[in-house]
């Protein structure tokens, strides 16, 4: 179906007020990220951003942050009108593609507990519960911390 076209790309620094719009849409006040947090994560040693563009406007994008242990999902965000198109899944395949190629073993991230749609996203992708983080987004707000395993080819890094 051709409106559920969209194309990924790399982030930019003008992206960042839709970027933002789009991170608190996504997340309710007190999860969805403020302005200073999201300058630290998009400026961060090892941090990468793609953006998912669906129909002319940014639908999406999701945020990593890499170290020589690990990536790390910061946030992968899809606005309500474009989810069910598998952007999501377009934005995780292609962030941990890259996280392959520089060589990070593994993937991980922290979900709400009471997020049913995101863990059935990531159990779908091979993520797994490692740990119950108490209070992980606020008092009686617990968080899964989820792991995946990033498959390494032969021919590699």
């Amino acid at each position: 179906m051709e409106s559920s076209a969209f194309r990924l790309r790399p982030y930019q620094p003008s992206d960042f007020e839709t970027l933002l719009r789009i991170d608190q849409a996504c997340f309710p006040r007190g999860i969805a990220y403020g302005r200073q947090e999201m300058k630290y994560y998009l400026r961060s040693e090892g941090a990468r951003c793609l953006i998912a563009e669906a129909d002319g406007q940014m639908a999406g994008f999701i945020l990593i942050e890499q170290s020589a242990e690990f990536a790390h999902i910061i946030t992968l965000d899809v606005l309500e009108t474009y989810r069910r198109r598998s952007i999501g899944s377009a934005l995780l395949e292609a962030a941990e593609k890259a996280a392959t190629q520089q060589g990070a073993p593994r993937m991980v991230l922290e979900t709400a507990t009471t997020n049913k749609p995101a863990i059935a996203l990531w159990k779908k992708h091979g993520y797994r519960e490692i740990v119950t983080i108490a209070d992980y987004y606020g008092p009686g707000l617990d968080a899964y911390e989820m792991h995946k395993t990033l498959r390494h080819s032969p021919e590699g890094n």
